[in-house]
């Protein structure tokens, strides 16, 4: 599955509806969207979209900007950035899983993309769905997105 540029954060889960955030240092050859789950690949020393479980180990949090800015307004090629800047301690909409049932407290790992979450276990948590008080559970499809608290794995 691919990605696309979407701002998924609702809000901060820290005072004032805050949220931390950090730049991070990328590379062009790992394309980032907004919205992707990033990790902090250790060897490289650089922020990746998470593609795996294991990635979630170094979960860094939500990516708040793109790699590569451009819209119609601009040059479609433009140079990439050369970091991006990412939050964590905050609540983002992620798209979900077909068939799964989400309800407030459940774990959610890493799912088909930087954007999907899924409820099949894994060894590294991505965080807990969120949901509004009035809603007892969401039913996964495509399409269906639920809020879910990130906390970073390395901050």
């Amino acid at each position: 599955m691919s990605t696309v540029n979407t701002n998924v954060v609702s809000y901060g889960i820290i005072n004032g509806q805050g949220f931390k955030s950090i730049h991070v240092p990328i590379s062009s050859s790992f394309p980032i969207n907004q919205g992707d789950l990033v990790y902090f690949d250790t060897v490289a020393k650089i922020a990746k979209p998470v593609a795996t479980d294991a990635n979630a180990a170094t979960l860094l949090g939500v990516a708040l900007t793109p790699s590569k800015v451009s819209s119609n307004l601009d040059n479609p090629s433009a140079p990439a950035e050369k970091a991006i800047m990412v939050g964590w301690d905050v609540v983002a909409n992620l798209k979900t899983t077909a068939s799964e049932t989400y309800a407030t407290g459940t774990v959610v790992y890493e799912g088909a993309d930087s954007q999907t979450i899924t409820t099949v276990a894994g060894s590294n948590p991505i965080g807990r769905v969120l949901l509004p008080v009035t809603q007892a559970s969401v039913t996964g499809a495509a399409g269906v997105t639920v809020p879910v608290v990130i906390k970073s794995a390395v901050y």
